[in-house]
């Protein structure tokens, strides 16, 4: 199944491509796969983070699907 995945700040130099940049990119992944599997998959630092599953806070136990736009944040801070 295709998903898109865009990483943004200082996680987009994790993108696997080695391009950086916060445009998502198109992951094949297999059915059942859960956005703690992709974290894990693009070896993400294990910090806290924000996540959106097609625009919509998400869990990282949250699984997948065909279409899917998974979107990944490190926490917001400053004044």
């Amino acid at each position: 199944m295709k998903v898109d995945v865009a990483l943004f700040a200082y996680l987009s130099d994790c993108q696997p491509d080695g391009l950086g940049g916060r445009h998502a990119r198109a992951f094949d992944l297999v059915e059942g796969t859960t956005v703690a599997h992709v974290i894990a998959d693009l070896a993400l630092p294990d910090q806290p983070r924000i996540v959106f599953v097609n625009n919509r806070h998400a869990a990282e136990d949250s699984t997948l699907h065909e279409g899917d736009r998974l979107a990944i944040f490190p926490p917001v801070a400053g004044g």
